[in-house]
């Protein structure tokens, strides 16, 4: 796992909740995918930054971090795409732990707008 914490986030514009949001509802997608990768893994990502009203480069912000463990690094599409699913997953999965989780409560709202998408 990249070596990261909470303020690496700072950078993103984005409050915690809307982070974490983000970061579990690619989890969620990227649980959907079948073929891994870069076109079908870019495809879930476009449609994400949609929903959040993010254009790319906002949206994908905070997961060059999860993924990389930094700001700035080669394609963040091809990382993934390179890393796998498993690896993939679990890096995004560690972020949302390092900026503190999902609460029950969360869940319970994170769960049903991502069942309304």
């Amino acid at each position: 796992m990249p070596a990261i914490t909470k303020d690496d986030f700072d950078s993103v514009k984005l409050d915690n909740e809307e982070l974490v949001k983000l970061l579990q509802f690619l989890v969620w997608r990227f649980e959907g995918v079948s073929a891994w990768h870069k076109e079908a893994l870019l495809e879930e990502v476009k449609s994400l930054a949609e929903h959040f009203e993010l254009k790319m480069k906002a949206f994908l912000a905070p997961v060059f971090i999860a993924i990389t463990g930094s700001t700035s690094s080669t394609s963040v599409m091809d990382a993934m795409a390179i890393l796998g699913s498993d690896v993939t997953r679990a890096r995004l999965r560690h972020a949302i732990a390092v900026l503190g989780g999902v609460s029950k409560k969360q869940a319970k709202r994170f769960e049903k707008e991502y069942r309304d998408l």
